[in-house]
């Protein structure tokens, strides 16, 4: 039997990935049959099992996924080096760019409901969303001089105005993440 490249074996799981993906989006986690993955990725059962044992080793690979979109736009941001209120302000946006927009807030909404009953999941995406914290206040304690407040109390701020972007972008698909960010901005410099 011939061996199967990683190329060939990540993109395989990554296939699953995005079936499940988007069956969550649709209808929720706990809708959303092991068979309905299967269905929607249009592989055989052993295919699908031989990456994910179980529903839950799919939740939690989706929904770190998901968490690690948010990081990302969070780095990219921080890497541009701008004023607070800019990088703030762009934020929506640059989740916007990474698309499927409508998918991933979704996704994200509940990776975090999903966190409240699943303790090893609650810990994946508390560590991740640490290091992105940890990164943000680090950039705010070069601001000092802008506020008294402890630069990590402002970080989880911030996070929570993405957060709560997630949150209004799942309720509402035609949220404008313009209008979001510029809003926000407005609070920051204010």
């Amino acid at each position: 039997m011939p061996k199967v490249s990683a190329e060939y074996l990540a993109a395989r799981r990554d296939q699953i990935l995005a079936a499940a993906a988007r069956r969550f989006a649709a209808a929720g986690f706990h809708r959303t049959s092991m068979q309905d993955v299967i269905e929607e990725a249009g592989l055989s059962p052993g295919a699908v099992y031989r990456y994910f044992r179980s529903k839950d080793e799919l939740i939690e690979a989706i929904s770190i996924e998901a968490m690690a979109h948010i990081e990302s736009v969070v780095r990219g941001a921080l890497a541009a080096d701008e004023s607070l209120a800019d990088l703030v302000s762009g934020l929506p946006g640059a989740f916007e760019s990474l698309g499927r927009t409508d998918e991933r807030s979704r996704l994200a909404v509940q990776a975090w409901s999903e966190g409240l009953r699943n303790a090893d999941l609650a810990e994946a995406m508390r560590a991740g969303m640490a290091a992105v914290r940890s990164a943000l206040s680090d950039r705010i304690a070069r601001d000092r001089s802008r506020t008294d407040a402890d630069p990590d109390d402002v970080a989880g701020v911030l996070l929570g105005l993405l957060q709560g972007y997630l949150l209004q972008k799942a309720w509402d698909p035609g949220l404008d993440p313009a209008r979001y960010g510029r809003a926000a901005a407005e609070l920051i410099r204010r």
